[in-house]
């Protein structure tokens, strides 16, 4: 019995109070507040970012289509009347 009791009480000033639990807690919850700061940051600068390039890739594609609209109109409006008055 006196040695389990000695083991114990050796291994008395190892616990943690509950000032150090508390230190604990509040070192924690600063972390967590940087951390959450620090991924809203990130999480802007990521929705910045590809709301840019999904505006400058939807306008890049606007460019082909009216590119291809103005090639190929007046391809298919001469083709018609070309049809139309040559072919009988």
């Amino acid at each position: 019995m006196d040695i389990r009791l000695t083991k114990l009480e050796a291994l008395i000033p190892t616990l943690a109070t509950r000032e150090d639990l508390l230190k604990t807690k509040v070192e924690m919850r600063e972390d967590l507040l940087n951390t959450r700061g620090q991924l809203e940051l990130s999480i802007q600068k990521l929705e910045t970012t590809m709301r840019r390039e999904m505006t400058k890739q939807t306008w890049t594609i606007v460019k082909w289509i009216t590119g291809l609209l103005a090639t190929l109109l007046p391809s298919l409006i001469a083709a018609t009347f070309y049809i139309a008055r040559h072919v009988h």
